[in-house]
């Protein structure tokens, strides 16, 4: 029995892409090109579905993960984990596990190499994936890789359909200018997507446009009070104060799991802000992403 099937009453989240391996690489030093440089490195289970099921248990929700995942040693690694933080996984096996390797310089910086390995290879939804589903989120990393670009607009159209809350996230500035703003948007709203979550930069990138009324943008602003563009105009919700940072990583994930399983579970549009606003206060608190509920 799944832990769904035992509590049904708690809200599903399902979240659709990518499972990965992140190792994470801060440097102690200049970076030396040709020779050593001193660094410290962490190696953590990543990905942006990922790590929104992992929050969504951990804001009090159920989730399941759905994706391609490697048929390797590292793949088997991450289920693991992500099953111990109580998260159903429903994948498909095949090829090779992803990695990304984060940098950080001395100033904070970080740059990212990223090797998606065969996440983005996943042409059909597994048998159950959208069982008994509150809301479906899809990061939108997907548009950038077929079949999961097919496959994801489909998934989403279909969850839409069937009443699920159906959210997807930017994900970065260059989603943005490959797909082009105005496809962002109207991949949106023809296939059904009622939440769009982007930060500030995302955000601009997408340009002074009407948004569609049947799409609610959440700008994420970090510390800065969160804005929900209503069609009536937009509303600010103040985040937490007082946060001592110690890892943004994940903090986006755990906002959007947050606010999923807020309004699933009968909240207001404010008041799941504010849940989602309260999940990423714990997440930068920590290092890594969120990690659900071990054991």
């Amino acid at each position: 029995m799944t832990a769904s099937q035992a509590n049904p009453d708690l809200p599903l989240v399902v979240s659709v892409g990518d499972l990965i391996s992140d190792i994470v690489v801060e440097l102690e030093a200049g970076y030396r090109a040709g020779t050593d440089t001193d660094a410290s490195v962490a190696r953590r289970r990543g990905g942006s579905a990922a790590n929104v099921a992992a929050a969504a248990v951990a804001a009090g929700g159920h989730a399941r993960f759905v994706g391609k995942v490697g048929a390797d040693r590292l793949g088997d690694e991450l289920l693991a984990e992500l099953e111990r933080c109580g998260v159903e996984t429903c994948v498909e096996r095949g090829g090779r596990t992803g990695t990304v390797v984060s940098i950080v310089d001395l100033a904070g910086e970080r740059s990212m190499l990223t090797d998606r390995g065969s996440a983005g290879e996943l042409s059909v939804l597994p048998p159950g994936a959208l069982e008994q589903a509150s809301a479906l989120h899809v990061p939108l990393y997907a548009l950038l890789v077929e079949p999961l670009a097919t496959l994801v607009g489909e998934v989403v159209s279909a969850a839409a359909d069937q009443g699920v809350l159906t959210s997807a996230d930017v994900s970065s500035v260059p989603v943005v200018e490959a797909v082009g703003p105005a496809m962002v948007i109207e991949w949106c709203q023809s296939n059904g997507v009622g939440v769009l979550f982007c930060n500030e930069g995302e955000y601009s990138a997408l340009g002074d446009r009407p948004f569609p009324d049947s799409l609610l943008v959440v700008q994420k602003r970090g510390a800065s009070p969160a804005v929900i563009h209503h069609t009536s105009g937009p509303v600010e919700v103040p985040a937490i104060a007082g946060v001592a940072v110690v890892d943004s990583t994940g903090a986006g994930d755990a906002f959007a799991a947050g606010l999923l399983v807020a309004r699933c579970g009968g909240a207001d549009w404010t008041t799941a802000v504010q849940n989602g606003h309260a999940v990423a206060a714990r997440a930068v608190t920590q290092l890594g992403a969120l990690t659900g509920v071990e054991g």
